[in-house]
């Protein structure tokens, strides 16, 4: 009997699928590459492949696409899709699907954590006692330290991570907004939240921004220099999304002059870290930015819970398409006019 063969191209965990093991047995073969470029997979692998999970590096475009003669889903392991051209895979009837729930958790309390930790100083106290405790043992050494209670928190991008976060951000008195031109009207009123219908009204308006929509071209670089312009002194932003969404050259000078006080970010345009860029650089060596710029890398959606139910779950949806049963998380539908 033929078994259906389930590429994982760049795969990211470190044992031998000892967690997908159990829902593919019996039902599809499951091969596994630790590759970042597509050339480092043999032709033959790709065209034999039925369905494709993909991580966080491999790039599927018009240049792999022609290779995938087999198949018939590609399931992103995780919520973000900007290395997918769904688009071209739609035309070529390839399904794209993602796992918009796994990390919903994780990365709303990673947000409000990195927000919490500026306006606490949390990291930066303990940064300052680890040096020197008894000089350092003051209340006020920290700058960033605020009451939160009817601070304005304006969220980019109200879907599922977006929501979660307002509801924590709620539970901490935040005085919640947020800017999303395509949630529908009336979304705002379900969780007592207000909505801008202009990003720039959202930011000069709010004293902390937490970013929490996808990557496109839409959003690239959405929070450029002249945002920064337009933002509330002190702002505090945090970004939990993809990093492409905040301009780090412009958040760079926008934090050196003080224009903004403080930025969290788990995500960066390249990752690992560049530690040439001015911000990176500034975060390892420079005085002046202590307690200003807080790094986490790419963690916001780990969980080992969350994981193991990424996993499961990108295995399950490719199997299920497989097998004919409807993809609901499948994001590219106009272009394949999909029914199942």
């Amino acid at each position: 009997m033929y078994k259906r063969q389930i590429l994982y191209p760049d795969y990211l965990a470190k044992d031998d699928f000892k967690y997908e093991k159990p829902i593919a047995d019996g039902i599809c073969n499951l091969i596994k590459y630790d590759a970042k470029q597509a050339n480092e997979i043999p032709d033959e692998i790709w065209n034999k492949a039925d369905a494709l999970v993909t991580g966080l590096y491999m790039k599927i475009d018009e240049s792999l696409i022609p290779k995938l003669k087999s198949c018939k889903i590609i399931t992103r392991m995780g919520v973000g899709y900007d290395l997918i051209d769904e688009v071209k895979c739609g035309k070529t009837g390839i399904v794209v699907s993602n796992v918009p729930d796994y990390g919903t958790y994780e990365v709303a309390d990673h947000a409000i954590t990195l927000i919490m930790n500026f306006a606490r100083g949390i990291s930066e106290y303990n940064r300052l006692l680890k040096k020197n405790i008894n000089d350092n043992w003051h209340h006020s050494a920290v700058s960033t330290i605020d009451r939160v209670v009817n601070k304005k928190v304006g969220i980019v991008g109200l879907g599922r991570i977006g929501t979660a976060f307002a509801l924590r951000a709620k539970a901490f008195g935040f005085d919640v907004s947020f800017y999303d031109p395509y949630v529908p009207d009336g979304q705002e009123k379900a969780i007592n939240i207000h909505r801008y219908n202009k990003l720039e009204e959202l930011v000069s308006d709010s004293d902390y921004i937490s970013i929490h929509c996808l990557a496109n071209k839409e959003t690239t670089n959405l929070i450029d220099a002249e945002m920064f312009k337009v933002c509330k002194p002190n702002l505090v932003i945090v970004n939990t999304a993809r990093g492409a969404i905040i301009d780090l050259n412009a958040a760079y000078d926008a934090l050196k002059s003080k224009k903004i006080s403080a930025i969290g970010l788990d995500v960066l345009p390249n990752e690992p870290a560049d530690n040439n860029h001015p911000l990176v650089n500034a975060w390892q060596n420079e005085e002046w930015a202590n307690g200003k710029i807080i790094l986490t890398p790419h963690s916001a959606f780990y969980s080992p819970t969350g994981l193991i139910f990424l996993r499961e779950k990108a295995l399950k949806t490719c199997i299920d398409h497989l097998q004919g049963v409807k993809t609901s998380n499948c994001i590219n539908k106009e272009y394949l006019n999909y029914q199942k």
